[in-house]
């Protein structure tokens, strides 16, 4: 290794839009201390939005790549890991996860400063009209009705500037009830489930398929003092067995896992309730609502970012009653 500088090997997963999060998610896992997104897509809007920096380069013509970039440390996990990498990637591929081309290169960069440089671009952020995302690097004192959610990016899948979470986000501040029961599938970071707390629901469960998103959600909930909110690992609504149903389901997701969670939500959702669905990519919006319908639910509303949809869904004999 030679001297003090920490050598870095930035690793590299050409993949889709839709498979971006599913990639990041494995990344993060291995021990990333942040990912990063190269999106060509966004380049072209930047471009046709006349933003100075972009105005010399040239549109992108394939738009349909998005590289996903992490730094893991070279250290004597990097080859397992970089292993596993590519095994968790066929798992996807196994499983028909639209992953794209799923390619993996590394590259080594020495950086004594590079944990710090990073911060350079990820900053407060207001999403809503009253959740606001702070680094806790940096100081924000809240205004008006304003509530603040604690998150570090880099223990963070799921940060609220990916357009999936934020439409989310908007949506839970018109959803959410005072003391509502609130389940949250998929929790990634618990992004979703600590803002419904703040919002002041009664109680949130957190899930999470995966073991590491949900210690993850818990210091995230640790964090922001949410003490009304559970992290626990679950397939889907699972570990809701047992428990009352809920009044808001929140699923930020992807389509495939959406449209598995409709054999279970009839059981699950209190008479009334809705779900929010987001993580849809635009071309597999009618694949569920297809799906809703075949189970007896209804999507009442719909909001579109980039090319991602986020969905209020409801049973279609309680807006029969209404």
């Amino acid at each position: 290794m030679g001297g003090d500088v920490m050598r870095w090997a930035q690793v590299s997963v050409v993949t889709t839009h839709e498979g971006t999060d599913l990639i990041g998610n494995i990344l993060m896992e291995l021990g990333a201390a942040g990912t990063e997104i190269d999106d060509p897509s966004l380049v072209n809007e930047y471009i046709d939005a006349g933003l100075w920096d972009y105005t010399d380069l040239p549109r992108v013509e394939d738009t349909e790549t998005v590289t996903v970039r992490a730094y893991l440390p070279e250290d004597e996990r990097l080859e397992s890991s970089l292993l596993t990498l590519t095994e968790r990637i066929e798992g996807l591929r196994r499983a028909d996860a639209p992953i794209g081309a799923g390619t993996v290169s590394h590259a080594f960069v020495a950086d004594e400063d590079w944990a710090e440089t990073w911060k350079v671009y990820i900053h407060t952020e207001k999403i809503g009209r009253r959740i606001v995302v702070r680094p806790t690097w940096e100081e924000y004192t809240p205004s008006g009705d304003e509530i603040v959610i604690d998150l570090d990016p880099g223990a963070a899948f799921g940060t609220g500037a990916h357009a999936t979470t934020a439409m989310c986000l908007r949506w839970l501040e018109r959803l959410v009830c005072s003391r509502m029961r609130v389940c949250d599938v998929g929790c990634g970071s618990g992004i979703l489930a600590i803002a419904a707390s703040k919002l002041g629901a009664g109680e949130v469960i957190a899930m999470d398929y995966d073991p590491v998103a949900v210690s993850v959600a818990e210091e995230n909930i640790k964090q922001n003092h949410v003490t009304n909110v559970v992290a626990l690992q679950s397939d889907l609504l699972a570990a809701c067995q047992g428990m009352p149903p809920a009044e808001l389901i929140t699923a930020n997701i992807i389509a495939d896992i959406i449209i598995r969670l409709f054999d279970q939500l009839d059981q699950y959702l209190a008479p009334g309730g809705a779900l929010l669905a987001s993580g849809i990519i635009d071309d597999r919006i009618d694949d569920v609502e297809r799906a809703a319908k075949e189970h007896g639910f209804t999507v009442l509303d719909m909001t579109c970012e980039k090319e991602w949809a986020a969905m209020i869904i409801r049973r279609t004999a309680d807006l029969e009653e209404a």
